[in-house]
């Protein structure tokens, strides 16, 4: 009854460290598009069983790594800072003020048996995965830099006013098995999100207002 209790417990663990995303992660984006491909956890299991079958052989040892999507275009909007709508019949002023931190340039997912690690100083793959990869984690920008941002507007009359990060970058993603001695100890899906640019995007659009005579 011990031994199921400490089995219970570690994949209990397991379960939520695999899980567990940070604020600034693309898996809290308000929206992503992957231009051609899926995330990772997208695939169902009948679509993975091919790319499975290639790191199902079993070697002496290390991982054996199959890639579905490599570097695919990624567009997404992290968050969206405010949306107001003006239905006067006069232009309104408005003044934003945002102080925002800069993310990582990396961010890592992972599905199955494939540890993340997950402190606050350097992210990545356990078990040496990001060497066989062959990321260099030097580049993971993991700096706190604080930037401050004003802006003023004139929303127009019957104008909905849009503010939000728009960004774009890069998805690799794919299926893993690690082994020691001929035996699998990891097997699952891992997914490196690369981002390459994220700006403010503001977006103006023209509400006409219907009219019902009766």
């Amino acid at each position: 009854m011990k031994k199921i209790s400490i089995i219970f417990l570690n994949l209990l663990l397991f379960f939520i460290s695999n899980k567990t995303v940070r604020a600034d992660h693309y898996r809290n984006f308000e929206d992503i598009e992957v231009i051609n491909g899926k995330l990772i956890d997208e695939y169902e299991n009948k679509e993975l069983i091919s790319y499975y079958k290639k790191v199902d052989k079993r070697t002496f040892s290390g991982w054996k790594i199959e890639t579905i999507n490599r570097r695919s275009k990624v567009r997404f909007i992290s968050e969206t800072l405010f949306s107001y709508y003006n239905d006067g019949t006069t232009p309104i002023d408005y003044n934003f003020t945002s102080e925002e931190s800069e993310t990582n340039k990396y961010n890592y997912s992972a599905t199955g048996s494939i540890g993340l690690k997950l402190d606050k100083n350097k992210s990545g793959f356990k078990s040496g995965l990001n060497s066989s990869l062959k990321i260099d984690s030097k580049s993971d920008s993991t700096k706190i830099k604080k930037e401050k941002y004003e802006m003023k507007m004139k929303v127009d009359p019957q104008t909905q006013v849009n503010l939000y990060n728009y960004g774009e970058g890069y998805l690799t993603n794919g299926v893993a098995a690690r082994y020691l001695f001929w035996i699998r100890t990891n097997r699952g899906g891992y997914e490196i999100f690369e981002m390459s640019t994220k700006y403010y995007r503001l977006e103006k659009i023209r509400i006409w207002k219907r009219f019902i005579h009766i």
